[in-house]
């Protein structure tokens, strides 16, 4: 009896052309991913016509495919392949550090078409079957730490209707994972900054999340001649929102965190240090050689909500507070995503190769 467990996989691969699987493959990238939650959707036009007592005629409208993958983030090519859906300007500097960032304006005299967000052909072993799925555009990303828990990440997806099943392409003991020899980034070795200050406040925050959302147009991603998506489905407005729990009552500031008093007081509170000074930056580190294998993300500008805190007769106190991360006019962008160490080579990655 073979076992069906070696037999589920997710992979991404980078099109050519939106819409096309690849004749001649580019590099596949497998993820050791926890669930998926890929699916074909159909929408359907029912004749509502007063002849009869209930619809008889009934036609498909139009067909598309969505879904997305849970996972704890390891700093592998897989991981690099998914943020490169959100983060099309890739490149990497003298210290070996791979760095994610946003679309450059198409205003700007340096903004070039290598900054355009890439479609993926997304395959997903289900044991006996290979689904595989074209034209997939990342649309939404979240991400979530705790203390005691591993950093966890999850991506959504939305493109054209699922191709017919196919044979898989790996099978029981081939399937071979870009992070195989990973462990995944944990809260444990996590650093919080604010406001541009150096020192780190791990010592307060019990934890945080953040959501980036495309808000992806699928209407006008439809032309007439064809069921599904014949183009990108464009992004829309990017949302950046997230929320931060700390394992207190902020009253005293401790590294330059936000306190009560000033979430309460100030009309918004905000943290903008201008330059290319980070207003929050959000650090995990895999627990082996630490300085030579982490993930950090930067945003410039944060705005926080009001605060919530509460105690009951078995809680004790602690406080918590949402924030917006906006878009800061020095650097140009809302946030970015370095990382070092891991199964990232020293040498810059040919994403398409």
């Amino acid at each position: 009896m073979t076992n069906e467990i070696l037999n589920r996989y997710v992979s991404l691969e980078l099109e050519d052309v939106y819409g096309i699987e690849n004749s001649s493959a580019n590099t596949i990238y497998y993820g050791e991913v926890d669930d998926e939650s890929f699916a074909t959707r159909k929408d359907l036009l029912t004749r509502q016509d007063m002849s009869h007592y209930a619809s008889a005629k009934s036609v498909t409208g139009g067909e598309y495919s969505e879904g997305g993958y849970n996972m704890a983030v390891q700093l592998d090519k897989f991981l690099g392949a998914t943020l490169l859906a959100f983060f099309p300007k890739y490149s990497k500097n003298v210290g070996h550090v791979h760095l994610w960032e946003e679309p450059t304006d198409g205003t700007h005299a340096y903004a070039t078409l290598a900054d355009a967000y890439d479609s993926f052909t997304i395959r997903v072993g289900r044991e006996d079957k290979e689904h595989t799925y074209v034209g997939m555009m990342a649309n939404r990303l979240s991400l979530s730490a705790s203390v005691g828990e591993y950093v966890t990440m999850s991506a959504d997806w939305v493109g054209c209707t699922e191709k017919d099943t196919a044979a898989l392409a790996v099978t029981t003991g081939a399937l071979s994972f870009d992070g195989d020899a990973l462990d995944a980034l944990y809260f444990a070795n996590g650093e919080v900054t604010f406001n541009n200050n150096n020192s780190v406040a791990t010592g307060i925050v019990k934890s945080i999340s953040f959501e980036i959302n495309m808000n992806r147009d699928t209407d006008n991603a439809y032309a007439l001649g064809s069921s599904t998506y014949v183009r990108q489905p464009p992004s829309q407005r990017r949302e950046v929102t997230g929320t931060i729990e700390f394992n207190q009552v902020i009253h005293t500031a401790v590294a330059d965190s936000p306190t009560y008093d000033t979430l309460i007081d100030e009309d918004g509170l905000a943290y903008n240090p201008g330059s290319s000074d980070d207003a929050l930056t959000l650090v995990f580190r895999e627990e082996d050689t630490p300085a030579n294998n982490y993930m950090e993300m930067q945003f410039f500008n944060i705005r926080f909500e009001a605060p919530e805190a509460s105690v009951s007769g078995r809680d004790t106190q602690t406080m918590s507070v949402g924030f917006v991360a906006l878009y800061d006019d020095t650097t140009e962008s809302i946030m970015n995503v370095r990382i070092k160490g891991g199964n990232m080579t020293d040498a810059a990655i040919v994403w398409n190769a």
